[in-house]
């Protein structure tokens, strides 16, 4: 995984904005209000930071990422609370309960931006599923962990004196790996948040979990009282998660209708092993610490491991119809979306795309650039040698145009021998214009058609919302126009530049 510079300059700056910290903590112990206050200000950072980026990406996205911000800003709540707390000498043991609420919103914020996640990539009931799982894995962590790790470790103490405040405590590391866990399952099931965001969620998430760890083993067991010097651990995981945002989708593909599920680990593990081999582990440990393997409890594990097998065949049965009804929708799909002769993408579906990326431009401030054009001299092909020929050339234009798939842009074919080209969050006037003598010098390849050679050029019309047009009809129809000056004009490509200033220049006149 490469770093750019700005992600250099975000971790050095995370960096030393933790190392403060820390010395401060070391150093200047009795400047607690310093410390409370740089505590504070991580999460509420992290989170306006968030706030900000998301606004670029999908609604989906966008909204995942918003309920992760609010997750962060209840965090500085919480940090805020437990800072008042310090300062108005510790009288209100209310303020405790209060931000510890705080915290638990924060948890149920971030699983629920996980669960809405999975929930729109792969609908509610499979999103129900995806919340009932992250519960019994809850419920059966916090059981585990507490019978195995953290009684046998308070032989001879009070329990009853300590056992509130320690579930308080162990619930929010167990939380954390949970959530880790399942957005590692989210990550190899739908790939929509990015390898590098995935990458510095656990990490944040990581170091979250060894903060709270630390602090559970010296204040809970060695009664150490130790938060300010965990503090700068603390401020790292929320700076990580925070980061992760940018990264989230910068390879977001645009999808629609049902996406089918990834057969990858992460798919097995949340297919089978869940609940089905949790299930099985408790009733395991059950069995081993209250019945023994007496008679009734070997019948009963034999029943419970049949009824599993026959859940995980019942599974396995609903997977292959799921496929065969994937395939059938993504044949349909195909059919109402794809153009016959080229496979490109046709004009309804270009009109649909088109009308949605406007308004999320007008939403977001950006621009979109229509590239519109048609082969000269086509009639002249098809006259010449015959419309098999015509269709070979329209073909092989299209398997040209495709390339461009891969820098994110969509291409159309409207009819005939008219195609376009649309790019979302277009750049500069100059970056279209590269685009279109691209474009123009990649069409004018000779091609091979049946044994004769055919040189053919493109005339290609350039527009730009909002610079040309108020809407997709008006876009398109800017477009058009300049692909027909373009061939007046006997040129390449055709931008109404001229117009673009003029306007801009009314627009400042008129403010």
């Amino acid at each position: 995984m490469s770093l750019t510079p700005r992600d250099h300059l975000w971790i050095r700056l995370t960096i030393i904005y933790a190392f403060i910290q820390m010395l401060i903590a070391l150093w200047m112990p009795e400047v607690a209000s310093l410390q409370h206050i740089l505590v504070i200000i991580a999460p509420a950072a992290a989170s306006l930071y968030l706030f900000r980026v998301c606004q670029r990406y999908e609604t989906y996205l966008r909204n995942f990422w918003l309920m992760v911000s609010i997750g962060l800003m209840g965090d500085a709540a919480a940090r805020l609370i437990q800072a008042c707390y310090f300062w108005f000498g510790r009288k209100s043991g209310s303020l405790q309960w209060l931000s510890h609420i705080f915290w638990l919103l924060e948890v149920l914020l971030f699983a629920g931006s996980l669960i809405y996640l999975f929930r729109h990539l792969q609908g509610s009931f499979r999103g129900l599923r995806f919340m009932l799982d992250i519960v019994i894995v809850g419920i059966t962590g916090m059981t585990v962990g507490w019978e195995y790790l953290i009684k046998p470790e308070l032989e001879g103490w009070a329990v009853e004196a300590v056992w509130g405040s320690l579930w308080v405590d162990m619930l929010y590391p167990l939380c954390a790996i949970i959530l880790l866990f399942f957005m590692l399952v989210l990550y190899f099931n739908t790939r929509q948040l990015g390898k590098r965001a995935t990458i510095y969620l656990c990490l944040g998430g990581s170091i979250y979990i060894i903060a709270d760890a630390l602090h559970i083993y010296l204040t809970d067991f060695k009664k150490i009282e130790v938060r300010s010097f965990l503090d700068w651990l603390y401020t790292l995981s929320v700076f990580f998660i925070g980061f992760a945002g940018r990264k989230s989708a910068s390879r977001i593909r645009y999808q629609r209708g049902i996406e089918r599920e990834q057969r990858s680990v992460g798919n097995l593990i949340v297919r089978y092993l869940l609940p089905y081999s949790v299930l099985g582990g408790m009733f395991a440990l059950m069995a081993e610490r209250y019945g023994g393997w007496n008679g009734l409890f070997t019948g009963l594990a034999l029943c419970v491991v049949l009824i599993l097998l026959r859940q995980v065949l019942i599974q396995f049965e609903n997977d292959r119809l799921f496929d065969r009804l994937h395939e059938s929708l993504k044949q349909s799909e195909s059919l109402a979306h794809r153009d016959d002769l080229t496979g490109l993408y046709n004009r309804r579906y270009f009109n649909a795309r088109l009308s949605s990326s406007l308004q999320e431009a007008a939403r977001t401030g950006s621009r979109v650039g229509l590239l519109y054009m048609d082969m000269n001299r086509f009639k002249r092909v098809n006259d010449q040698y015959g419309h098999r020929a015509g269709d070979i050339l329209i073909r092989k234009v299209a398997q040209r145009l495709q390339t461009l798939e891969s820098k994110g842009i969509l291409v159309s074919r409207l009819g005939g021998d008219e195609f376009t080209v649309m790019i979302n969050s277009a750049g500069e006037d100059q970056e279209l214009i590269w685009m279109a003598e691209e474009i123009w010098t990649m069409l004018s390849e000779p091609y091979e058609l049946e044994g004769h050679e055919v040189i053919t050029t493109p005339s290609i019309g350039i527009a730009v919302y909002p610079d040309h047009a108020a809407n997709d009809q008006e876009l398109i129809g800017r477009a058009d126009a300049a692909m027909y000056a373009a061939k007046e004009r006997h040129a390449r490509w055709h931008f109404d530049v001229e117009r673009t200033m003029l306007l801009k220049f009314l627009d400042q006149i008129m403010k």
